[in-house]
């Protein structure tokens, strides 16, 4: 009865199997050298669902059943197309060979210049490429390697969704909403071999709008810059079946301003820019100024295909050779591939799920997961980077087979003794700098201060103005600590500039909330703090024959002295203000406060002049003083004749660490 129930069960099953899609794999090489041919086009299908070959040549392609009497295609500039029927499948590793496809220029007529050509087909990308917002469904791939013994140090995949604004408006930046995403970290422990400086990659998932030279018109085909550049037709070739113009482009002699040299691939009756090929110069490399890592290669490779009359992104490579500080020379390899496209999907990505250009793939908490992506067509990974996953993996579960061993067993006593782990607050920190304005009350006045401690030899007899100023402007950098529940503690040092000048400092609390929480945030900002901040005005430098000088305790040693008069506040400040998310780790922020001062005094302020490498000791004494004799508008005054006001008003950015 069992076998008969397994029997039926198998037999209901074969239909659902018969349904799922079967893996295609091959390997192309070059039929002369026999060598991989890396990032060839694979397509099947009129190129509806498509793969590239990896570095090794190798690819693998899941085909449905609605696909399996279609025909393989691949494709790559400077080779032949080749086109066969898909074979039965399941079946083994095809091997295909592609062959060249140059061809004499003499059977090509060009009725105008080499830099006509280019010229003209910037002209037509209106033409060309699609005008109205597209939304590509693509596969992208970075990783990190060691460039001597191939050992990986991560690797980052993820399903994108890439917006792609009317190919006429260069300026315009799309927008990447990721998908799935997963992330594997195989740097070792210590940063051995990796460098003093760890390097971790932004902005890999934008490298469809980054690296799209037609939408973003790159250097090379930038009528400004033509001047800077040689162009020369080579030997044809064709693409997917078309006759193209192969124009190789580079620095013109006598100059270097020129950051780019390759190839462009022009078609011939259209004059649509079909791909490039191309890499930046030693001097435009040094010109790109990339701190802590020594760039000796940067290279790119981006292929276009044709859709409903219109070429769109199919695939971009881009590679980085280089070296960062302290460690070994690393190549960067980032990847994205076209899978699917939708010319009716206009709106554009929320912001809320839009990927920001400083995201880093391995802040993402998405561990790895080799069976996450069966349902997807994915670029095949190398088998060294396959082998060093597995390494990884196998050490994972060794580890854990010996931490089971030498683990005591479990008693009564342990498990009734045992704590539960206590949970951590996640905490992020977030600097800020502003800009302020700072209240004054105070009128015109005469100034004047008689400085002539008991016992000592200095003296001092000081005149000023205080003008007549209702705001002094100031600046303000500070650490802020987000907290959960949207609170947050603070502290910032505050310094005032113009007619009067001081120092002064802040500690609060503050809470805020998202009132646009579906599109870009607009948060509210509640708080209160408590504040310290002195406004004074400079007296001038005075003699000092006592370098015994003390005053207010501390002692004054130097040739000179500066002598200022300042108010000191202290008070409670509840605020108020808004602040705009510009990305992920910058807001804009505006608030204002009002002072509830619960002390004000006047101080005498010394400070010591002793030179660039002199440490200078300063004193602040509290009037009024027996050494201090302090006269406003002709009258001797107990206090200064100014003091900050009641509102204070603030703008200024927050920037985030990390995630």
């Amino acid at each position: 009865m069992n076998k008969l129930i397994a029997f039926l069960l198998l037999w209901l099953a074969l239909p659902a199997l018969a349904q799922e899609a079967q893996v295609l794999r091959g390997l192309v090489l070059d039929a002369d050298t026999h060598q991989p041919v890396p990032n060839a086009q694979v397509g099947i299908a009129g190129n509806k669902l498509g793969t590239s070959t990896n570095q090794e040549g190798r690819f693998a392609l899941r085909v449905p059943v609605a696909y399996a009497s279609t025909e393989l295609e691949i494709a790559l500039l400077g080779y032949r197309r080749y086109v066969r029927a898909l074979p039965p499948l399941p079946g083994p590793e095809l091997r295909i060979e592609l062959q060249g496809s140059p061809a004499s220029l003499g059977t090509v007529a060009v009725s105008s210049s080499v830099l006509g050509i280019v010229k003209e087909a910037v002209a037509r990308i209106p033409r060309n490429y699609p005008t109205r917002p597209t939304r590509l469904t693509g596969f992208f791939r970075e990783s990190d390697d060691n460039a001597t013994s191939h050992q990986y140090y991560y690797l980052g995949e993820a399903l994108l969704e890439v917006q792609k604004p009317g190919y006429q408006h260069s300026r315009d930046d799309g927008q990447v909403k990721i998908v799935q995403l997963r992330k594997v970290d195989l740097r070792p422990a210590r940063p051995d071999g990796v460098g003093l400086v760890p390097i971790n990659w932004i902005a890999g998932s934008f490298i469809p709008h980054r690296f799209d030279f037609v939408h973003n018109r790159a250097e090379f085909i930038q009528e400004k810059h033509f001047k800077d550049y040689q162009y020369r037709l080579t030997p044809q070739t064709t693409f997917q079946g078309r006759p193209v113009y192969v124009i190789a482009f580079g620095p013109r002699p006598g100059t270097d301003r020129a950051n780019f040299a390759g190839e462009l691939y022009i078609d011939e009756q259209s004059y649509a820019f079909l791909g490039a090929s191309w890499h930046r110069t030693p001097s435009g490399i040094r010109r790109e100024g990339v701190l802590l890592f020594e760039a000796s290669e940067r290279a790119y490779r981006v292929a276009y295909q044709r859709y409903a009359g219109r070429w769109h992104l199919k695939s971009v490579w881009y590679n980085t050779l280089g070296q960062p500080v302290g460690g070994q020379v690393r190549r960067h390899l980032a990847e994205f591939l076209t899978t699917a496209l939708d010319t009716t999907q206009t709106a554009t990505i929320p912001y809320a799920e839009r990927a920001q250009y400083d995201d880093i793939f391995l802040h993402a908490a998405a561990p790895y997961d080799s069976a996450f992506w069966n349902n997807y067509t994915t670029l095949l990974p190398p088998t060294q980077l396959r082998l060093d996953l597995l390494d990884q993996e196998r050490q994972r579960q060794a580890e854990r087979l010996l931490r089971a061993a030498v683990a005591p067993p479990a008693t009564d006593t342990a498990l009734t003794s045992s704590k539960p782990t206590p949970k951590k607050w996640p905490v992020r920190v977030r600097y800020t700098y502003g800009l302020g304005l700072l209240p004054v009350q105070g009128a015109l006045s005469a100034l004047g201060a008689v400085v002539a401690p008991a016992g000592s030899l200095f003296r001092a007899t000081a005149a000023a103005e205080a003008r007549a100023q209702a705001v002094a402007g100031s600046y303000a950098l500070g650490v802020q600590f987000d907290l959960p529940k949207n609170l947050s503690v603070y502290g910032l040092t505050r310094s005032a500039f113009g007619g009067v000048q001081g120092q002064g400092w802040e500690i609060g609390l503050g809470w805020e909330h998202n009132l646009n929480p579906r599109h870009r945030p607009i948060v509210a900002r509640l708080g209160v703090a408590y504040l310290r901040q002195s406004l004074g005005r400079d007296f001038g430098t005075f003699d000092n024959p006592d370098d015994g000088l003390r005053l207010a305790g501390t002692r004054l040693a130097t040739d000179r002295l500066n002598l200022a008069l300042q108010s000191v506040t202290e008070g409670v400040q509840p605020r108020l203000g808004l602040g705009v998310e510009l990305s992920h780790k910058w807001e804009v922020v505006a608030d204002l406060g009002y002072l509830w001062p619960l002390r004000t005094r006047t101080q005498l302020l010394a400070t010591e002049q002793g030179g660039f490498f002199h440490f200078d000791s300063e004193s602040a004494l509290d009037l009024p003083a027996s050494e201090v004799q302090l006269i406003v508008a002709g009258q001797p005054a107990p206090a200064a004749p100014w003091r900050l006001g009641h509102l204070l008003l603030g703008v200024g950015l927050l920037h985030r660490l990390g995630r």
